[in-house]
Order: C-alpha cells, then structure tokens, then sequence
C-alpha cells in the first residue's frame, strides 16, 4: 500500500513522536525491534491448489437446519462475505440458538464427574457460565442403550425409589474456567483435593463425551411443573434457554442470565443494553438465546446504551395494555 522505504519511515516518526520524552535509548530499542522484524521477513509461498490430504471435520453437523449449513456455517468459516443475499430471509430474522452449532472447544481441560461422590446440590451448574452443565432425573428403566461410558447416580431425594441422577458436560462449548470446581462442596474423604468435580484433560474423554451428549439429549426434559425450584437444587432440572454464549471464560453475568432463561422460560422478555451483553447476546453468526421443544423462547431485543429502562417500560405498558384488551374481552363475551 505504501513504498517499504516509505512505510518504515512513517513508523519510526510515530515511534519518535510516542517515545522520545522517554529518552532516546527507548526510542533507540522501539527502532531495534521494527529492524528485527524486517530482517526475519520471509515470504510464504501459497501453492496454486490445495494438496493437503488431511480431512476437516464438518463445522456444523451435516442434521444441522438448512439455514445453519448454508449460511451460518460459511460465516463460521470466515467466508459469509460469499454468501448471496437471496440466502437471507426477507425480513432479516435469523433462527436462534445457533451457537449450539459452534463448538469451538478452547479448553484443553473440562470437567469429569464422580458421581459416587456427587450430593446433588446444583452449584456447579448455577455458577457455570456458558450452560455446559445440565442435570436431568428419569426412572432407571430410561438407561437402555446408554454407552457404557455414561454416568448415573440413585436420586438422593425422597420418593424418588427408582429415579437416577445424570449431570452431563458438554465439553466442546466449555471455557475451563473451573468455576464449577470451586463451587462444587463434595470433598472426598479419602483422597486429597478430589471433589465430585475436578478438572481434567479433555482429549481422551472427547469421543466418550460426544456419545454420552447424545444419549442425554434423548432424555426427556423434566416438565418444570413438576420441579419444586425454589432453590438451587430445583433449578438445576429446569432447561435453560441460554447457552453456550461467547462470553469471555468465568463471566460473572452469564449465569445470571441463564437462570432468568430457566425461572421463566418462554415468558421472559429483555431490554438489552448495549455493551458485553449485546456481544455475547445477539452478536452474528450465533446467538445463545433458544428455544423450547415448542419452538419457543425469551424475547430479547437490544436498545442503544443506557436507555434500555426506558425500552422495557415499552415492553412493560404493552404487556399491560395486552392484559386490559384481554380482561375487556372476557368481560364482553360474560355478558353475551
């Protein structure tokens, strides 16, 4: 774009301008580091034709909804600029949950489950800030066909005789911030500094994990009407309809986020401030908001900066005007 002799020229007088009240010895080692780059320069020459034979897994499963595969799964790639406009919906909508597609495993260390130390109590999946911890109870007649790999334990709870106990990790959207670890309170008695969570290496549980998620995931939801979530231990049954966010590794405001998605479900709406939270909220290719098996879920929508309460009191007089119209029409059809 500019002359080498030009472009180098231009950097050292920024480098000058930035750093001679420091003294001209740190402006003298500013210029050593540009002249060291420039001398280990080397081309890299890009072959006309790719000759690789390694094999790249698919980005997104090949069951993946038509719209995932087509378009979202190019913009996982880097490539959505290719992607012609007549892909994209006429009013603009993209599904949502997709980051449940984007399995970006950037954690060499994940979580390992002992069940035989487990006390059920939910804290490592209230803390966790990406939803990678999902707790699910079923009758034991539920675990034909499991891998053998997959772990159950007796509900610890009365009046629950033939009921089992699953916490499963999904390891590929975990961040390894070990937040659950510290939560977790079951220490064993025997060996030193086991808990019913520790962390370990994921690569040689990776294949185990992916069959094991899979079974889960044919386990029927626990229908929230019947889960007493007045505390932690309850909530930890309810789905959450926020998953697998970007959010920086141990974000302090996801799993807050998560458990509204879990409190109230397909009936909970957000006026969403500008900032982190419209990043990891509704930043493309992926969001993490979802929905039921219903095909329903929160709504969300972002409002520019600190004017978000003004936004929800929006939210707040339709929700109020739609119960006035409601009570008005019931009123009618009583005296018909």
């Amino acid at each position: 774009m500019l002359p080498r002799d030009q472009a180098i020229a231009h950097i050292k007088n920024a480098i000058t301008k930035t750093y001679e009240r420091k003294g001209q010895s740190v402006v003298d080692k500013n210029f050593a580091a540009v002249d060291g780059t420039l001398a280990r320069l080397s081309e890299v020459k890009v072959p006309a034709a790719v000759s690789s034979q390694i094999e790249m897994p698919p980005l997104v499963p090949g069951d993946a909804p038509a719209f995932v595969r087509a378009v979202t799964a190019r913009m996982f790639a880097g490539l959505g600029d290719e992607r012609p406009v007549s892909l994209i919906p006429a009013d603009s909508t993209f599904p949502s949950g997709t980051s449940a597609f984007e399995k970006r495993n950037v954690s060499d260390i994940v979580p390992v489950w002992r069940e035989d130390l487990c006390v059920q109590c939910g804290q490592c999946s209230f803390v966790c800030p990406h939803s990678v911890i999902r707790s699910k109870y079923y009758n034991d007649d539920k675990l034909a066909g499991a891998p053998a790999s997959f772990k159950s334990a007796p509900v610890n709870a009365r009046g629950y005789p033939e009921a089992r106990f699953v916490l499963q990790f999904y390891v590929e959207d975990c961040t390894g911030c070990g937040l659950c670890v510290e939560a977790c309170p079951a220490i064993s008695p025997r060996e030193a500094g086991v808990k019913a969570i520790n962390m370990a290496d994921k690569l040689p549980i990776l294949e185990k994990e992916r069959a094991n998620i899979a079974f889960f995931e044919t386990l029927p939801v626990n229908d929230r009407a019947r889960v007493d979530f007045a505390d932690v231990r309850g909530v930890q049954f309810l789905e959450p309809l926020f998953e697998f966010s970007g959010a920086c590794g141990g974000c302090g405001e996801t799993p807050y986020l998560k458990l509204l998605s879990q409190l109230f479900g397909d009936r909970l709406q957000i006026a969403n401030a500008t900032g982190c939270s419209s990043i990891y909220g509704g930043n493309l290719p992926v969001t993490p908001w979802t929905k039921n098996a219903e095909g329903r879920g929160p709504a969300w929508s972002n409002s520019l900066f600190e004017e978000n309460a003004e936004f929800g009191l929006g939210f707040r007089l339709a929700a109020d005007k739609h119960l006035s119209l409601a009570l008005s029409l019931l009123a009618g059809a009583g005296r018909a």
